[in-house]
C-alpha cells in the first residue's frame, strides 16, 4: 500500500486547521484530542488508490455513488447522517453548516448523497466538522451519551473504533487511535 500523506505531512495538515479544530471541538463538545486522533490516523492511512476512487464518485462516470473522502475520509451517506443528527438534535442547521436545501436530506437520495459528498471532497473544514459531528454520533451509539470527559478507556476506544467500522468491540484502530488521542491531549496540556 502506498501512503499519500506521510505522518510529517499530516502533523502540518492538523497544525495548520487547529484553529477550526478547536472552534468544532467547542462547538460540538469533541475533544480536540479526539478530533485531532482521528484526522492524523484517517490522513496516515490514506493510500495511492483513494484519490482514484474520488475522482471516479466524483465524474460519476461509473456505478460507484460513494467514497470516504478528505483528511477526515467521510463517505457521503455518513456525512449526510452525520448533518441529519446534528439538525435533529439541535446542535446546528443546515444553514448553519452551509448547506443549502429545499428539503430534508435523505440517505436514501443519491442526489443528497453526492452534494454532501462534495462538500465533504472540496471543503475541508466541513470536512473536519462532519468529522467532530460523526464522532458524537458514534459516542452516542456506542455509550448512550456524548459527554466525552465521562467515558471509561473501554467506551472511548469504542467510540473510536466505531468511527472507522461498524462494529460494537474495540478493534486495532480504536485501540492506535486511542494512543494517538492521549498523545495529542498530553500535548494540548503542554502548551
Amino acid at each position: 500500500m502506498v501512503r499519500t500523506i506521510s505522518p510529517q505531512k499530516a502533523e502540518e495538515i492538523i497544525q495548520e486547521y487547529t484553529p477550526w479544530i478547536r472552534e468544532v471541538s467547542g462547538r460540538y463538545q469533541v475533544p480536540e484530542a479526539v478530533i485531532k486522533a482521528i484526522l492524523f490516523r484517517e490522513m496516515t492511512e490514506s493510500d495511492i488508490l483513494d484519490p482514484l476512487v474520488d475522482l471516479l464518485v466524483q465524474t460519476q462516470m461509473t456505478s460507484k455513488k460513494d467514497s470516504s473522502t478528505g483528511y477526515a475520509q467521510i463517505f457521503g451517506v455518513t456525512g449526510l447522517r452525520a448533518v441529519e443528527y446534528a439538525v435533529d438534535s439541535g446542535i446546528a442547521t443546515y444553514e448553519s453548516l452551509g448547506i443549502q436545501t429545499d428539503h430534508r436530506l435523505s440517505d436514501q437520495s443519491e442526489e443528497d448523497i453526492h452534494m454532501i459528498w462534495r462538500r465533504l471532497h472540496d471543503d475541508p473544514k466541513f470536512n473536519i466538522e462532519a468529522a467532530a459531528i460523526n464522532l458524537r454520533c458514534c459516542a452516542q451509539e456506542m455509550t448512550g451519551r456524548t459527554d466525552f470527559g465521562s467515558f471509561s478507556e473501554e467506551e472511548m476506544k469504542k467510540t473510536l473504533t466505531r468511527y472507522n467500522a461498524n462494529v460494537a468491540h474495540i478493534t486495532a484502530y480504536g485501540e492506535e487511535t486511542y494512543r494517538l488521542m492521549l498523545a495529542y491531549a498530553e500535548e494540548n496540556t503542554n502548551v
